[in-house]
């Protein structure tokens, strides 16, 4: 067995010393977000085109795919696969039960070695190493490093507004590989809203609005894509508030009985609407597999006339709720995390409903705290709240109102802060850390896809910095020095150079589009 073992291994570093060489070379590690441990050695290691990955896990395999088509974006270089570890692997990639999350590990010698906890855990770990990926002699080249590493947030957001920009896929996509670049974790579609409902549906087929819409084939396809990358995508369906779809398409079901007066809420008192949404979560839900969120919004509801509505009027006496529309909205809450919970999810809300009332919102829903002009995050955590930071200030990305990066570097997971001077947070909101704050989410709202990558392309690694890494801060210039390095190999990676001017002006930084 011992002599077995040495030939082996004997094999093994002959094949190594064949596909790979070290050279002595000063190198950067340009890595975003920084990794909790890194252990920099004074040499590089060169692949050949021989070399290829392997891993002993089948579903690995798509991940090794990826990764070679995208080193062969940012490098020309080609490599290859190999089903058995054989003596071409120069490159290993495998799952640790033990290691937690999406905890992993980076080992660069003479071969490369990455561990990680699970599939998510592997996909951040290819990201590092596209981020250190370097050429030389017209070879693959990496430092010799060993990298230890997890986040401190388990939520990393970013939310896209598809309502109300129409977006193609071929951008979407974009933006999951640009996410996926800086480790994020969570892709929140906001499908719906006044503008446009960009669903489809088999059998409420006039909600989608003509030509502004996906398909069920689209979304499956953004379903893989993402999942591929290790990113998960939360569909959002924004209700009760938000609705003016629902009541225009569906008015026998979904509107009050004055829609001249108030055209933007759904009724909250007809059965049929219950049924219907109900009906919509679940065909959604069947496509978003693997999220465990549904985020039904909830936020900025519009209650003019809603009390004067028959059906409300029935329904809040056949349900002993108080004659309050506030308590009926919160009704319908509790009614939604119910259908939600159905169909497998968790529900998620904006933050839109306010403390001290009679019908209790459950704990187990996740509040994502923005404006604080209604259950303010610290009372949120008081009350024993699940909490996503989505503060206005400074994690907007709104056409002209966006911050400039180092606005977002010197923000952090427990501050809310807003441009509003009637906002509470206009004075920032600093609350002491608290495992029920999960994480953070950075929300582009309104922005067409033509300036989507050049809005978020250097304030989203900024953002990432501070939730990967909430007790660490590196100087912001060495950041952003970081960050500037590896947007060059960005652009090869989406085909896209278009670059924002990051400016701010008296509140707002302005585009350059």
């Amino acid at each position: 067995m011992r002599i077995l073992s040495i030939t082996i291994f004997m094999l093994f570093f002959i094949s190594c010393d064949q596909t790979t060489s070290l050279k002595k070379k000063d190198f950067d590690t340009n890595i975003i977000p920084q990794p909790k441990m890194i252990d920099k050695g004074s040499e590089v290691l060169l692949l050949s085109g021989q070399s290829k990955l392997y891993s002993p896990q089948s579903d690995v395999y798509p991940l090794l795919d990826l990764f070679i088509s995208e080193i062969n974006k940012i490098t020309n270089i080609e490599l290859g696969t190999t089903d058995t570890n054989n003596d071409e692997a120069d490159i290993l990639f495998q799952i640790d039960a033990s290691m937690i999350g999406e905890e992993y590990s980076i080992e660069i010698g003479n071969s490369i070695n990455v561990i990680g906890g699970n599939y998510k855990a592997l996909a951040k770990a290819k990201s590092t190493l596209l981020q250190l990926a370097g050429k030389e002699e017209g070879k693959l080249m990496f430092p010799l490093v060993t990298i230890k590493d997890n986040p401190n947030a388990s939520y990393r957001g970013l939310l896209v507004d598809l309502a109300r920009q129409w977006h193609e896929i071929h951008t979407i996509k974009k933006l999951i590989d640009l996410a996926a670049y800086y480790k994020i974790n969570y892709l929140q579609l906001h499908f719906t809203d006044y503008q446009s409902y960009t669903l489809p549906s088999t059998k409420y087929k006039n909600l989608s609005t003509p030509n502004r819409h996906y398909t069920f084939e689209q979304l499956k396809e953004l379903e893989a894509y993402s999942q591929l990358r290790g990113i998960t995508i939360i569909p959002e369906i924004d209700i009760p508030g938000h609705s003016s779809q629902f009541v225009r398409k569906y008015p026998e079901i979904f509107a009050i009985k004055d829609t001249m007066t108030n055209p933007w809420i759904i009724n909250m008192g007809k059965e049929d609407a219950y049924e219907a949404l109900d009906f919509i979560i679940g065909e959604i839900s069947s496509i978003f597999k693997a999220s465990p969120y549904f985020h039904i919004g909830g936020d900025e509801a519009i209650f003019d006339k809603v009390s004067e509505d028959p059906f409300v009027q029935n329904y809040i006496k056949a349900h002993h709720i108080d004659n309050d529309v506030h308590e009926l909205y919160r009704h319908f809450l509790v009614r939604m995390n119910g259908i939600v919970k159905k169909h497998h999810k968790q529900m998620c809300v904006w933050e839109g409903f306010r403390p001290n009332c009679k019908i209790k919102i459950p704990k187990d829903i996740i509040v994502f705290e923005f404006e604080t002009n209604r259950y303010l995050p610290n009372e949120l955590i008081k009350d024993g709240y699940t909490v996503v930071n989505n503060s206005w200030k400074p994690l907007y990305v709104v056409n002209e109102k966006k911050w400039e990066p180092k606005t977002i570097y010197s923000w952090n997971m427990w501050k809310w802060d807003n441009w509003y001077d009637k906002a509470p947070s206009y004075n920032p909101i600093q609350i002491e850390k608290s495992p029920l704050v999960i994480g953070a989410q950075m929300c582009s709202w309104e922005q067409s896809e033509k300036v989507e990558i050049p809005s978020l392309r250097k304030r989203l690694p900024v953002y990432m910095e501070r939730v990967w890494n909430t007790d660490e801060k590196i100087p912001f210039e060495e950041v952003m020095n970081h960050i500037n390095i590896l947007d060059d190999r960005l652009s090869k990676l989406i085909n896209d150079n278009e670059q924002d001017s990051l400016l701010h002006g008296h509140n707002f930084t302005k585009d350059t589009q």
